[in-house]
């Protein structure tokens, strides 16, 4: 029972390391918001540690990006940010609330594995806020401006990936 308790606790530290590996894309413009809420793959090798990658200058030049593109996608970016810091603190407390379940000796399978589906749920709606709003970041994108972006920056459309 020991090993068994172990090796779910593995894979929930894996799971959550996974989740946490992601740039600290928003920490500086939402103080307490992890940075999985808004967009794990936006990076901030533009000098942009906020996760609006459309402020960078360069990002800006290289795209041709107007003043009113870069308005509207800030407005995006706006509109959604409450929503996704509640939703990301919904996915902490699930996730603390997990905790002493797994902890607890001996663990009670059907409370974990309720909480499991909770927490998956949390992060479900996380995911799915956080799509939503680089969708319609992507439909202020031009045709042309969005290629370039898929061909020079991939890792910030991951989440928008369509196969």
């Amino acid at each position: 029972m020991h090993v068994c308790r172990l090796g779910l606790l593995a894979i929930l530290g894996a799971a959550a390391a996974a989740a946490q590996t992601v740039p600290k894309a928003l920490e500086s413009s939402t103080p307490g918001l992890s940075p999985f809420a808004i967009n794990y793959n936006f990076n901030y090798s533009f000098g942009v540690r906020s996760g609006k990658w459309w402020t960078s200058p360069e990002m800006a030049q290289k795209l041709n990006l107007t003043e009113d593109q870069k308005r509207r996608m800030d407005d995006i970016f706006q509109q959604h940010r409450l929503k996704l810091i509640d939703l990301q603190a919904a996915l902490e407390k699930e996730e603390i609330s997990l905790e002493p379940l797994v902890g607890a000796d001996p663990p009670d399978d059907a409370k974990v594995f309720a909480q499991i589906d909770r927490v998956a749920l949390a992060r479900a709606e996380l995911e799915k806020a956080n799509s939503r709003m680089l969708w319609q970041v992507r439909r202020v994108l031009t045709p042309d401006q969005w290629k370039q972006l898929q061909t020079s920056q991939p890792q910030l459309l991951k989440p928008l990936k369509v196969k």
